[in-house]
């Protein structure tokens, strides 16, 4: 019983760890789109807003199209590895690994009660959300650079 709760263990941490790797990724693409975004929109406000920035203003639009799409897939692929090590919990909970803590519920609506409103906010939202604020304001500077 011990060698198949350490394999499950093993399982669980890997798929942990990918979760993590999937947040990581997700930050550094995202900080990767920020500097774009802020290098092009000081190129075209340098140009004041010149004609020839529209190009720079719909690529600003595309890559947060990019990146809201890109982390939302990161999303999928985070909430894959959390729902397997979350089955992998309740196995080691069956096999006497983990304790079976009653707890944690009664902790989950504690917090809930304390972040009433905070905690339906989805965090994936905000970062597919920031990355669709920069395609829009992409579309603004080229609309600017148009008129």
């Amino acid at each position: 019983m011990k060698d198949s709760s350490d394999v499950v263990l093993s399982y669980w941490n890997e798929h942990r760890q990918q979760f993590r790797q999937s947040e990581n990724q997700r930050a550094m693409m995202t900080n990767f789109v920020l500097v774009i975004a802020a290098a092009l929109s000081g190129l075209i406000i340098q140009q004041k807003f010149a004609r020839t920035t529209i190009p720079l203003g719909v690529l600003i639009a595309l890559i947060g199209g990019f990146g809201g799409f890109i982390s939302a897939k990161y999303h999928e692929r985070a909430t894959y590895h959390l729902n397997q090590a979350r089955a992998l919990t309740r196995t080691l909970k069956k096999l006497g690994a983990l304790a079976d803590d009653d707890n944690l519920d009664e902790n989950r609506q504690k917090h809930y009660a304390e972040f009433p409103r905070l905690h339906r906010i989805r965090l994936h939202s905000l970062w597919t959300g920031l990355h669709l604020a920069i395609a829009a304001y992409g579309l603004a500077l080229t609309i600017i650079a148009i008129s």
